[in-house]
């Protein structure tokens, strides 16, 4: 299938703008949006503030929730989820479920992704939150979460119902948002797909995303219409060290909306190349340690720090790196320790938390004792 900023986790992606793209880049929808997820660089925006319904694609934030109750241990991809009458009557884009029957979660997270499938929405949200209107609260809860202060959402599908909108750029964060879930890139690459009834019916189902099939290294996307929001489209691509992520609202025509991305993800990967300044694999040093069994931990980059230049750009940024001298136990693995710096100029362009990546206990008394017994020879 198919950002200066500051990101201290994943959870939140701050976008801010970067560089203006050409004028060959002609878009005609009424809002667009294009980002390098890597490095958080915005290369495109046309009216991505504007409030506009964006039918399926506010089935973004439906897989987000069902992804991040499968993380929390709520549900598993092997659950069995039986459809209500509520379900089984969605109109639009459907799985075709029967009435009363059950189905896999992952069978129906498989007929959202690759088939827009409303009936599979709201078997969903019943399942994991009791109704599709306490699902839709976690819908707008996480939004809040994510920075999405022009969203509202008022279902779980994306059919047209009074009060529902988004813009182009919150989009955006709630598709950067799913990219890192495992659960999401499981089934992103799947063009097409036979959903097996219990009763023995088979409902072939294809990929609505055209470009997982015929743009090179598309890895996501979800594509939306109705008459009010026009053809929509988030998708994202990936080569080598460039992700560019894009948002298409209310194009003409669904050849339109394929179009116009399949532009602003090739403008990246024809005008633009990634240096990947630290990884978050390699230790930037070590701190010490209060009230802990061990004196010192190894600290490391929350995630690779990358600068998105154009390509032959000869710049080189500068990295400044401020951590902790020491730290007092316990602490998670995630607890910022300390910042990572990329500067040009002297301005700053990007910035990463530091952490330690393990979860670090408190002494406990007898560890305390322990540890001072350890230090004697005898």
């Amino acid at each position: 299938m198919c950002l200066a900023v500051i990101v201290t986790s994943m959870l939140l992606l701050s976008f801010a703008g970067f560089a203006p793209a050409p004028a060959t880049l002609d878009i005609t929808a009424k809002s667009a949006f294009l980002v390098e997820v890597n490095s958080g660089k915005v290369l495109f925006q046309k009216n991505a503030d504007a409030k506009l319904p964006i039918a399926s694609m506010v089935k973004i934030m439906t897989l987000a929730v069902i992804y991040d109750a499968i993380d929390a241990g709520d549900i598993a991809l092997t659950d069995m989820v039986m459809v209500s009458q509520e379900a089984e009557s969605m109109g639009g884009s459907q799985a075709f479920l029967d009435f009363n029957a059950e189905y896999k979660v992952e069978d129906l997270i498989l007929s959202i992704v690759i088939a827009s499938a409303n009936d599979s929405c709201v078997a969903m949200a019943e399942h994991i939150a009791g109704s599709e209107s306490e699902f839709v609260n976690r819908m707008n809860a996480l939004a809040e979460k994510l920075g999405m202060t022009n969203t509202n959402f008022v279902n779980a599908t994306g059919l047209p119902a009074p009060g529902g909108y988004s813009t182009a750029a919150d989009v955006a964060k709630m598709y950067a948002y799913i990219m890192q879930k495992p659960t999401y890139n499981l089934f992103t690459a799947t063009w097409m797909y036979d959903l097996n009834h219990p009763s023995g019916r088979i409902t072939g189902l294809t990929n609505t995303n055209k470009h997982a099939r015929f743009f090179n290294g598309c890895d996501g996307g979800k594509t939306g219409f109705t008459q009010e929001a026009g053809h929509c489209i988030a998708v994202a691509s990936k080569r080598g060290d460039l992700r560019p992520l894009a948002v298409i609202v209310g194009a003409s025509d669904s050849k339109t909306r394929f179009a116009e991305s399949a532009d602003l993800m090739n403008h990246v990967f024809e005008s633009y190349q990634n240096k990947k300044i630290v990884s978050k694999d390699e230790a930037i040093g070590e701190i010490a340690l209060k009230g802990s069994a061990n004196d010192t931990v190894q600290v490391f980059p929350s995630r690779d720090l990358f600068d998105l230049v154009k390509k032959g750009d000869k710049t080189q940024p500068k990295v400044h790196v401020e951590i902790e001298k020491a730290v007092k136990a316990p602490i998670t693995a995630t607890d910022s320790v300390g910042t990572i710096s990329i500067t040009i100029e002297g301005k700053v362009i990007a910035e990463v938390a530091v952490v330690t990546g393990q979860d670090i206990d408190a002494l406990t008394y007898w560890g305390s004792v322990k540890k001072v017994v350890g230090k004697y020879k005898f």
